[in-house]
Parts: C-alpha cells; structure tokens; sequence
C-alpha cells in the first residue's frame, strides 16, 4: 500500500523542510508549497491526502485556499498552522471545515497525532457514508447490513442457496446477538417458501416436559389436561419455515425425535399412533459448541451431523468491526421510527469508542445501548460522554483516580483535578490529555485558562 500523501503549505522555508523531514520519518509522501497558487495547483495535479496550510500567505490566505480546496474535495482533511494565536480567525477556519488549527512553533508528537486523527476522522465519516448507501441487503422486511467479507459471503450465500430451491435444513452457528435469527428469517425471505409461515422457537423457553407436544402436537387424552387434539408447530410451519433457536439447549430426550422429523418430514403427535407428514424447511441455530456437547453426551452425534449439512457462521463483532457503523445507523434509524423523533448522528469520537470495544453481546448489544441513549439523553449528536464507562473509554482505568469525598463536594476541584491527571499521563500533550478526557482540545484550552493550570511553569 503507498503511503498516505501530505501537502504542506508555509512561505517560511526552514518551516518546510522541518515539517517534510518528520512527515517523511513518519512514513507519509511529502510535497511543499510556498504559496496559495503553488498548494492549489499541485492539489489538482496530484491530489494529497491531507494538506498543512499556513493561514498567513505571500498571494492568497490560507483561509481562501481552505474555502477553494473545500469547494472541490469536501472530505480532504486540512490543519491550519498560524504563529499569531487567532482565536477568532481559528474559529473561522474550523467552521469553513479545517479539521484542527495548530499553533507554531509546532510541536511533532501533536502534529503526528492530529494527523493521524484526521485520517481517522476521514475513514469513519466514509465509513459512514457507506453504511448508509452501501451494503445494505433488504430480504422482504429482513435487513442485513455490513461491509465485512464475512457478512458479503452470508449475503451470497443466501443467495445461492435461493437460487437451488433451498435449503431443507441449515445450521446458523455464531455467538449471542450477532444476529442468528436475522440470518434465519433473510434465509426463509429469500427462498421459495416465503409466502408461508415462519415460526420461531426458542428451544429455552419451553419447559422439557412440554417441547415435544409444542412441537409435534398431542392427542386428546395424550397427558393430564390434553382435553382435545393440538396441532403442533411444524405443522404450523406448512409451507413454510420452522426456525428453532438455541437448539443445543434442547434436551437429550426430544432429540431422538426431531433426528427422526429431520430425516423424513414425517413425525408422530403425543399419544398419537398415525404418522403425519409436512413440507416444511427447518432452520436451526446455536451458540454453544456442539461438537463437545456431543463429546460429553449432551448433543445426539446424529443429530448434529444432520443439521451440519449446510452450516453458516456469524463471526462476533469483534472479529469484525468495520460491520460496527453500519449497524449503529441501522439501530438507529429503527429506533428513531419507533419513537418517532429524527434519530440523532454519531460523533467522530463516540464512533472511533466504539469500534475499538470488543461488544460481548454483539449486535444485541450496540442495539440496546443505542435505545437506552436515545431514551435519556435528547440530543442531536452522540458523544463519547453518552457511552456507558466500559465502551467511552474515559473512565476509572485510564483517567479517573479522583476519589471523591463523603461531602462537600466540589465540581470545579474535580475537573481541575482530572486535567491534571490527563496532562500529567499525556506526557503534556494537549491533544493527547483532550483524547483521554473525551473533549476538544479547544474545551481543554478554556478549561485550561478558567482554572489557570501551567500558566506559572
């Protein structure tokens, strides 16, 4: 992969060179400009991944050249460089869409770290463009997102398997809330049983001494309280999709029984003593290991390498994290439907909290985490301080060694305390502390000036 390419424009030469030497020890392509014209030009010659524009120039202002360079490439990630400490001419250039201002003479641990946050910023706002545009597959009203290979395979998958009739039987292996019974419903969806029923069973929340008769049915006079006959859920499912969940919680004792329904469509009701037949197809899915159940007697051998014929894997999130922003735009625009409101955006940084976590409960996860921050907090934009403490990143492990007393306590002290301790770990880099606090490093400024830390060193 060629290295990321770098436009660095400054009239003070020694200012060039310094700047092309440490980009270049960093590993990005450098090109220099001396002036507006030259930057302009050479962006359209050979466009740069990220320009470092001096706001004072010979011809033109570097803030024209930001507003021209916007105009064509709205994405291009631009940090804006003055020696004269303009606030208000910075704020001006962070509105004009400049990714960050840096104050000579500039320091290169910063510098590096802006940079490399910018592009980050650049590969997530993409990303969730994507999610929005891209990789998205609609089964009926059954969504999959995601722009992971694995979730591209699912998807062709399903595909192929549509396009042979269908399956009569699939296994869905994967992890808690990775989205198993999604799969199930776009599998059915897609074949040709999708005008029939599918009915979902969760294998957990029958009692044992019921799931036979829930499924198969029962005679009348078949147990205490069987006053007449009951149609079970297969044959419900005629024509259709039966979808057993959590199948390797089902009891050793109905196994025997579902073996038998698998192989031959046919099955016989609870005190019943005719078989029935149905053409239905039957989905199933797991999130134990059913190999070593079946080592320890738990899962029937011939069971599993029945439904083994046609496996599916859902990978967990963590092991496919770029499926992360296109599910988070999912969630939220179902839940904003639900509670019909407009659903709020997810900042840089919440989004970056976010794919760096590793979500033990998966989708399920991102999903309930969203609701309950769309239900308590009204706002328009998630940031990192909406996230609980585990995923934003700022909490007791990494920042937070303030204790906090019985009484009297002060807000300010506590504040003033955690930037000193954010300073103090970054090593007093700014940016770094403002990454660990979960704030700009314009609010670390202020805050910095209201409580007047390191202004007497």
């Amino acid at each position: 992969m060629s290295p990321s390419r770098v436009l660095v424009c400054d009239d003070e030469l020694l200012i060039r060179l310094w700047l092309e030497e440490k980009l270049t020890d960093a590993g990005y392509a450098v090109v220099c400009a001396e002036d507006g014209g030259s930057a302009l030009r050479l962006q359209q010659a050979e466009p740069a991944d990220l320009v470092l524009l001096d706001l004072r120039l010979p011809d033109i202002s570097g803030q024209q050249v930001l507003e021209r360079l916007k105009a064509e490439e709205p994405d291009l990630p631009i940090i804006m460089m003055t020696a004269y400490g303009d606030v208000d001419t910075a704020v001006a250039a962070v509105r004009a869409g400049a990714h960050h201002f840096l104050e000579k003479p500039v320091e290169r641990g910063e510098l590096l770290l802006l940079i490399e946050q910018a592009f980050e910023t650049k590969r997530l706002k993409g990303q969730v463009m994507l999610s929005r545009e891209l990789n998205r597959w609609t089964f009926s009203e059954v969504t999959i997102v995601g722009h992971s290979p694995a979730i591209r395979e699912i998807v062709e998958f399903i595909e192929r398997l549509a396009g042979r009739g269908g399956p009569t039987t699939v296994l869905i292996r994967g992890e808690s809330g990775t989205g198993k019974d999604v799969v199930a419903r776009a599998i059915h969806a897609r074949g040709p049983r999708r005008d029939g029923a599918f009915i979902d069973v969760n294998c957990t929340a029958l009692p044992e001494q019921l799931l036979e008769s829930e499924l198969f049915g029962h005679e009348a006079g078949a147990f205490t309280d069987a006053k007449s006959s009951k149609r079970g859920l297969v044959e419900l499912a005629e024509g259709g999709t039966i979808f057993l969940d959590e199948i390797g919680e089902m009891p050793i004792s109905a196994q025997a029984k579902l073996l038998r329904f698998i192989e031959a469509r046919r099955f016989r009701r609870v005190g019943g003593i005719r078989d029935l037949e149905v053409d239905v197809q039957v989905l199933v899915a797991t999130n134990r290991n059913l190999e070593e159940a079946v080592e320890r007697g738990g899962f029937r051998e011939d069971l599993f390498y029945r439904l083994n014929v046609v496996p599916i894997v859902l990978p967990p999130l963590r092991q496919r994290r770029e499926d992360i922003a296109p599910l988070t735009t999912l969630f939220i625009e179902q839940l904003a439907s639900g509670m019909r409101r407009p659903g709020p955006e997810v900042s840089v940084g919440a989004m970056r909290l976010m794919e760096s976590y590793d979500w033990p409960g998966n989708a399920r996860q991102i999903r309930n985490i969203l609701e309950r921050i769309m239900l308590f907090y009204d706002v328009d934009r998630i940031q990192p301080e909406h996230l609980p403490p585990e995923i934003g990143g700022v909490s007791t492990e990494e920042v937070l060694d303030f204790v906090l007393p019985s009484e009297g306590v002060d807000l300010e002290e506590i504040q003033k305390s955690l930037i000193e301790q954010a300073l103090a770990r970054a090593g007093g880099n700014k940016t770094e502390a403002a990454r660990l606090l979960g704030i700009s490093r314009d609010t670390l400024r202020y805050r910095l000036e209201k409580y007047q830390i390191g202004q007497n060193q």
